[in-house]
């Protein structure tokens, strides 16, 4: 609860726009998907969070979008698309050996330099009215 003068901060990832595609249909990004939708509650809450602080009877002060891309330092998104082969795999979307393709493919794109990886984080700075 926030008193009356007090004030929060909210930060999250805008995980429903994160990326890897390159291409429309990139093999890729199905491994995203996958972890959004095997891990996330609520991939879209950022989007709604002026909303939502208002609602709760705050008033926003400050909202800001900041990016992260992780072409240079790709290991945050390696792992995810590690974690989307296993859940295709164990979902049994794809087999084994597609998986482990999908990933050949990711490091292959960062050694050749053509990876790009993308995902928005939101921050919002709401205070209680006196």
């Amino acid at each position: 609860m926030v008193k009356p003068g007090g004030c929060v901060a909210i930060f999250d990832g805008d995980y429903a726009g994160m990326t890897v595609a390159v291409r429309d249909a990139d093999p890729l990004q199905t491994c995203i998907q996958a972890v959004l939708a095997a891990q996330m509650n609520d991939p879209w809450i950022v989007r709604r969070l002026p909303a939502l602080v208002h609602a709760a009877g705050l008033v926003a002060r400050r909202l800001r979008i900041n990016g992260y891309l992780g072409a240079e330092e790709p290991r945050y998104f390696l792992a995810i698309i590690d974690s989307g082969a296993q859940v295709l795999t164990a979902s049994g979307q794809v087999s084994p050996e597609l998986a482990e393709t999908l990933k050949a493919e990711a490091r292959r794109r960062v050694e050749a330099g053509t990876f790009f990886a993308l995902v928005n984080y939101g921050s919002i700075i709401a205070s209680r009215p006196r």
